[in-house]
């Protein structure tokens, strides 16, 4: 479908039962029309001044712009802004706006719960229990044989709201937390936790969680040098975006068994194809290995927030003249 000559103010990709699940209200005095699938619109016409899309998603062709004149806000309904890319947002001059922070405390839980399960080894456990193999699950869920959070090394890639949050919720369980971001005015105003370089957070920590945009200067971030460096046995997660952490490499570094753990939220390619070797390499590994459809965020809680703020921005921009909050682009 093309959005054009229907006087359509706001494009919004994503569908209404979304806001109507979580009792969010969409502005009655915005004309907006709503998809339920990104691939039913093939172009965004003059007359439409903003679209509202979720973060998570792969990138939206450039063609969808080409008649996009109208266009002054691209409002995101999460912290993710990467689906447009950077020549289109040049080329047309539109704000480009998220909503920073909403779901940093799901995500951290995503993260704390994630690792512990793969940590405590409850995989394994949970399948010898349902085979009837009672003393093998204890065997292999012994301190010998699995870890805890007290004095556990985390390092925490990205020191944003989530990455505090995170690091946060980790020091509650009696963790040591470290932390390094790319961005060099990044800081932890509470001064709990101690900022490293890169490569010594990569050599110290036990479990590596990743939680930095995806931009040019953090594609392969964690790269086969960088998960080298970490400590035989080490858990990566990555929450934030595929393509920080290469994943071929990452596959070989589980299969050298190096590593002890992953946790992989996000892709390189969304939705994960079911032929992607990830798919495969993660039965190979069904114990040490958890993959998710890129929901560490999603709740209720943090849904209501993150569509509340973003159609809030939406009005006020749109209705009232302010100007765009949390402008990043």
């Amino acid at each position: 479908m093309t959005i054009s000559d229907k006087g359509t103010t706001v494009v919004c990709l994503r569908p209404r039962r979304d806001f109507d699940q979580v009792g969010v209200p969409v502005p009655d005095d915005l004309d907006v029309t709503f998809f339920d699938h990104e691939r039913s619109l093939d172009r965004i016409g003059p007359e439409v001044a903003c679209v509202v899309l979720p973060s998570a998603g792969p990138a939206l062709a450039p063609e969808m712009f080409a008649s996009a004149s109208g266009l002054t806000l691209v409002q995101y309904t999460g912290a993710g802004i990467d689906r447009i890319a950077d020549s289109v947002i040049a080329q047309l001059g539109f704000a480009v706006c998220n909503v920073p922070g909403a779901s940093a405390p799901d995500v951290a839980a995503y993260v704390v719960v994630a690792t512990g399960v793969l940590l405590r080894n409850v995989i394994e456990g949970d399948r010898l229990m349902k085979a009837g193999m009672f003393d093998e699950a204890r065997v292999r869920m012994i301190p010998a044989v699995v870890r805890g959070y007290r004095g556990l090394q985390v390092g925490v890639v990205g020191f944003g709201s989530i990455g505090h949050e995170v690091a946060t919720s980790f020091h509650a369980l009696g963790a040591e937390v470290m932390w390094f971001d790319p961005e060099p005015a990044a800081a932890d105003a509470s001064g709990l936790f101690e900022r490293v370089e890169l490569e010594e957070l990569l050599e110290r920590c036990e479990v590596l969680t990743v939680h930095v945009p995806l931009l040019e200067s953090t594609r392969g971030l964690i790269d086969a040098a960088a998960l080298a460096r970490l400590r035989p046995g080490a858990v990566v997660v990555n929450a934030a975006r595929g393509g920080i952490v290469e994943e071929a490499a990452l596959m070989d570094a589980l299969d050298s068994k190096h590593l002890g753990g992953v946790v992989l939220d996000v892709f390189e390619r969304e939705p994960l194809p079911a032929d992607s070797p990830l798919v495969a390499w993660s039965q190979r590994h069904a114990d040490r290995v958890l993959l998710t459809p890129h929901i560490a965020g999603v709740t209720p809680e943090a849904s209501r927030v993150l569509f509340e703020r973003a159609w809030s921005n939406v009005h006020s921009v749109l209705v009232e003249g302010g100007e765009p909050r949390h402008r990043l682009r």
